[in-house]
């Protein structure tokens, strides 16, 4: 179907429309801002703020002491290894910078 087909068909498809139908979208009314559109004060959005914010931590899957620690251990132990790793390649490396700077005599 050519666009100029489909233009003809909404074209016929809005005249058949009674009056009515046409009539029947709601007129625009003047925004008015009434007590419900105003924003709470302070005072009780912090509230709100509060009152939700303890809803949504009793939601929270909190974890077990046991599970706390382990993880807590393994954190300290990667910590140490990639401590040790670095400490190991800054040693390499002042070597190898020392070891250039004497070679070339200063």
């Amino acid at each position: 179907m050519s666009e100029q087909e489909k233009m003809n068909q909404d074209v016929s498809a809005e005249e058949t429309k009674t009056p009515a139908a046409k009539e029947s979208k709601p007129a625009k009314a003047k925004k008015e801002k009434s007590n419900k559109d105003k924003k709470p004060g302070f005072g009780k959005r912090m509230g709100r703020f509060f009152r939700e914010l303890k809803a949504e931590l009793k939601k929270v899957a909190w974890p077990s002491k046991a599970d706390t620690l382990k993880k807590t251990g393994i954190v300290i132990v990667c910590v140490i290894v990639v401590g040790i790793i670095v400490w190991i390649f800054d040693g390499i490396a002042s070597a190898v910078i020392d070891a250039l700077l004497s070679l070339f005599g200063q």
